[in-house]
């Protein structure tokens, strides 16, 4: 089932970092063995630049309990937020392409991930404060609207 969340009112940041897993992709030779606060400020910048076409987050060290997920082109972002535990997908969305079936032309990390055109966006700067948002807080960014997909 899908269901549109609105943005609502940013709380103050967090000032410890929540996350114990950080990567420039999806594969295990991708992580980054220091996590700090400079560290979360240089992964922020480089999607804020579009220096850095892949990301991958999570509160755990394997990611079971969850992850953020963005991969990119020059012109897409595709950002989703995976909860493990209440089997939730928030996503980034496009409300023009929500009837669309398109996959989305982003080249994974993985190789051979595929992507919902409608799950994506153009806004990097927002997709740089969803990724600083989540290492904080290991939730969705409040300032901006998901599409949000349960089982059910």
């Amino acid at each position: 089932m899908e269901e549109i969340i609105r943005k609502r009112g940013i709380p103050p940041m967090p000032q410890e970092i929540k996350i114990e897993m950080a990567g420039y992709g999806a594969l295990s030779s991708q992580t980054i063995k220091d996590i700090s606060e400079a560290c979360v400020q240089d992964i922020v910048e480089k999607v804020r630049t579009g220096k850095s076409y892949s990301v991958m987050l999570a509160p755990d060290e394997n990611g079971e309990d969850g992850y953020l997920m963005l991969e990119s082109s020059p012109d897409l972002i595709f950002l989703q937020i995976w909860d493990a535990e209440a089997e939730i997908a928030w996503s980034c969305f496009n409300p023009e392409l929500l009837d669309s079936d398109e996959e989305a032309p982003i080249e994974p990390s993985d190789g051979q991930s595929v992507f919902p055109l409608k799950c994506t966006m153009r806004d990097r700067e927002m997709a740089a404060k969803c990724v600083e948002w989540y290492a904080y807080t290991c939730e969705p960014y409040p300032g901006m609207d998901w599409l949000k997909e349960t089982q059910e």
